[in-house]
């Protein structure tokens, strides 16, 4: 009998690692998975993960009777390279009839994590990229850093699920802008998360983004969630309301995350 539960100890403890992990990635915030807020957790190094996203936006048109449906398609490869380092590539692409349609950006970009949170220290990341825009009337280049931060706010007896901040702000540099597109623009936004249990996420945000076109900026706030399908399949959705003109009254957003390792 002694052998016997030295020799379950010695299994529950291989297995902790791997029960942490499972438990723990149902809690990460990915871009558009299900906000446009992130937070500061790289993928595990050595992983391999495609996400599909797909988001709808009402929007309100620049002309009388203009088109007011947009549909954005996003395949998105992700991949852990080392630790707290992953790297992306994905090409979203816009159909329907509202204004910048018929488009869409190659985006490659890298997310480096500085440090795991510690008490009262949050943890603190930089993702770095460039996208090239593509398909009609598509305009210049854009190299892109993100700073995030997040921080954990739940109590004791809530460690092993907590309520979570998270703060990122964006700035873009367009290399070639078109007379009608901005040189600089930036984002700027926080989100609150909470896991309910080993399946279930909840969160909201609030961000300012500029939008490439001069005098355009959209204040939106947004509600979503993520679930745990199973060890290797994420579902996550979330819906948007745009606050100040030109914003976009309705944003749907519905996507995946399998991982392929």
């Amino acid at each position: 009998m002694k052998n016997a539960s030295i020799k379950a100890s010695l299994v529950l403890g291989m297995l902790a690692p791997c029960i942490y992990v499972q438990a723990d990635e149902v809690k990460d915030l990915e871009e558009d998975l299900s906000l446009t807020i992130e937070d500061a957790t790289p993928s595990q190094p050595g992983s391999v993960q495609f996400n599909g996203i797909a988001r709808y936006q009402r929007m309100r048109p620049s002309e009388p009777g203009g088109g007011r449906n947009e549909l954005q398609l996003t395949p998105r490869m992700q991949f852990g390279v080392a630790r707290n380092f992953q790297m992306s590539v994905a090409a979203p692409y816009r159909v329907g009839n509202a204004e910048d349609t018929s488009q869409g950006e190659f985006r490659v970009d890298g997310l480096y994590r500085f440090n795991t949170e510690n008490g009262y220290l949050p943890a603190f990341a930089i993702n770095a990229g460039i996208e090239r825009p593509y398909g009609a009337d598509s305009g210049g280049t854009e190299v892109m850093v993100k700073g995030i931060m997040t921080k954990s706010l739940g109590v004791v007896q809530d460690a092993n699920r907590p309520a979570q901040l998270h703060v990122n702000l964006m700035a873009r540099h367009n290399l070639r802008p078109e007379p009608n597109e901005r040189r600089d623009r930036y984002l700027v936004g926080a989100a609150l998360s909470k896991q309910l249990n080993q399946r279930w996420l909840l969160a909201g945000s609030l961000f300012r983004e500029q939008q490439r076109e001069r005098d355009a900026a959209f204040n939106i706030g947004e509600v979503g969630g993520r679930w745990k399908l199973s060890e290797k399949l994420m579902l996550s959705g979330s819906v948007g309301h745009g606050f100040n003109h030109g914003a976009p009254p309705l944003r749907l957003t519905v996507g995946f995350q399998r991982s392929l390792d």
